[in-house]
């Protein structure tokens, strides 16, 4: 959990090197090592008089570091922060497939509880109307013939256990490909938070999903995933948890002092600012003419 938050517009300064600011700085420029190694200028260093400054680039997104500062980085829109808070939302909004709804949107909820909020919510709208469940293959000695015996690793572990014995079965669970990755998502997450609302959601998330394993390959745990009619409703939940964990989406951010970072490019344009005031139906006009063209 962040004790911290700091928010600045694009290609701002973060923080300075002064004594006050010197393990942030520390951080931040090690983070932007990284962000430069990886072609993706998030965040730059210069220095002036003495000084280093740590500047935002064009990237637009949230920045979780270790000592529990939370930066946030909103696209230029001339003086409001609510309209770019909105941009940028709209933003992730746009990449994960997720509704956006200007009534329900609260300007004062920074974007990393928004990401959460967004993710907390679909997961538990998938909890409500039942994680799907896949057999699975199991080894385990138990009370009861059950599948198929193992003989020779029964004998091995049930020699002088008569009353236990070792079998192959299938069982019906939920310890499948896309409840894992959730599963994962959610307690990576619920480290971040510190909103209420969002923290119950995550933690009655993983207790449903207790039956799910924890991954040890993310990327691998995507390859399983398939797409069909009953996992539509994963859909928006999965796209987000590829932004979290997989590095070919371009939106996760890492560094040795980064708990989590998520940025987007996003240019300081007119463009983005003219999308920021776009109501729903010009939105859907747009849709439409692009359709027809």
């Amino acid at each position: 959990m962040y004790t911290r938050h700091i928010c600045v517009s694009a290609n701002e300064i973060i923080a300075d090197s002064a004594e006050k600011n010197s393990e942030l700085a520390m951080m931040l420029s090690e983070f932007a090592e990284v962000c430069e190694a990886d072609g993706r200028r998030a965040v730059s260093v210069s220095e002036k008089g003495g000084k280093k400054y740590i500047s935002a680039g064009s990237y637009c997104g949230f920045i979780c570091l270790a000592d529990g500062t939370l930066a946030e980085i909103l696209p230029k829109l001339g003086n409001s922060a609510e309209n770019a808070r909105k941009a940028l939302c709209e933003e992730f909004c746009d990449r994960c497939g997720y509704e956006f709804r200007p009534m329900s949107f609260d300007p004062h909820m920074n974007f990393l509880e928004y990401f959460v909020s967004v993710f907390a919510g679909e997961t538990m709208k998938i909890i409500k109307s039942g994680v799907l469940s896949a057999y699975a293959s199991r080894e385990e000695n138990l009370s009861s013939v059950q599948g198929t015996i193992l003989f020779s690793e029964n004998i091995r572990r049930n020699l002088v256990h008569r009353e236990r014995v070792f079998v192959r079965h299938e069982v019906f669970t939920p310890d499948r490909a896309e409840n894992r990755i959730i599963k994962a998502a959610a307690a990576k997450l619920i480290k971040l938070t510190a909103n209420p609302n969002s923290s119950h959601l995550l933690k009655e998330s993983l207790s449903y999903l207790e039956d799910a394993r924890m991954p040890h390959d993310i990327n691998a745990e995507f390859s399983k995933c398939i797409n069909t009619r009953n996992t539509k409703k994963y859909n928006t939940v999965l796209d987000i948890c590829r932004m979290l964990f997989d590095k070919k989406e371009g939106t996760a951010f890492s560094g040795k002092y980064v708990l989590c970072a998520q940025l987007y490019k996003m240019e300081a344009t007119e463009a983005a600012a003219d999308k920021a005031q776009t109501t729903a139906p010009q939105k859907k006009r747009a849709k439409a003419v692009r359709k027809r063209k």
